[in-house]
């Protein structure tokens, strides 16, 4: 991985560190997920800011020193503005990206889960029946990720994936 870099990526989730500093999980196509120190971003005149928010597609410039990567620049190209006008796909957003941040594996590419990811986006942004999304790509991602070979109904799929991350899933109702 060069020193500096830019980027397409997602933003699956950020955690206040400190001071006015935020970790940041990105999920890029080049480079898989990446785990970034924001620094400053909760600084009240941050350009930032208001880019980190998940379920975001933004364009970054990474930088690499020692063995941490810092979020340089940010540039919003999609917050899926009507997709976050509705409780519900929130909550589905919430909950696809809640998995995918903890079942990708860290610096590791991974092209077709990162299409899917979008696809996810897209689709939930102009789907009406939002009960079944969550299990049809629930169980493309389990594929894609090898973890499975078939299809699961949404039961087994909380189930598996809890077993996969070792931990109770917070579900949102839907």
């Amino acid at each position: 991985m060069p020193r500096t870099f830019k980027t397409e990526a997602l933003v699956l989730r950020k955690k206040n560190l400190l001071n006015r500093d935020v970790l940041v999980s990105l999920f890029s196509e080049r480079n898989g997920k990446v785990i970034v120190i924001a620094k400053g971003v909760k600084k009240l005149t941050s350009r930032r800011s208001p880019h980190l928010q998940t379920g975001n597609l933004i364009n970054v410039q990474l930088h690499k020193k020692n063995d941490r990567i810092y979020l340089e620049e940010s540039n919003l190209i999609s917050g899926f503005t009507e997709l976050k006008k509705d409780q519900e796909k929130i909550n589905i957003l919430y909950q696809f990206f809640f998995v995918l941040e903890k079942l990708l594996p860290e610096l590791q590419k991974e092209e077709a889960v990162y299409n899917l990811t979008k696809s996810f986006l897209v689709k939930l942004s102009k789907l009406e029946d939002k009960k079944s999304i969550l299990t049809v790509y629930f169980n493309k991602l389990l594929r894609l990720l090898g973890y499975t070979k078939k299809d699961h109904d949404f039961i087994e799929l909380r189930l598996i994936i809890s077993e996969l991350i070792n931990e109770k899933l917070p579900w949102f109702s839907i």
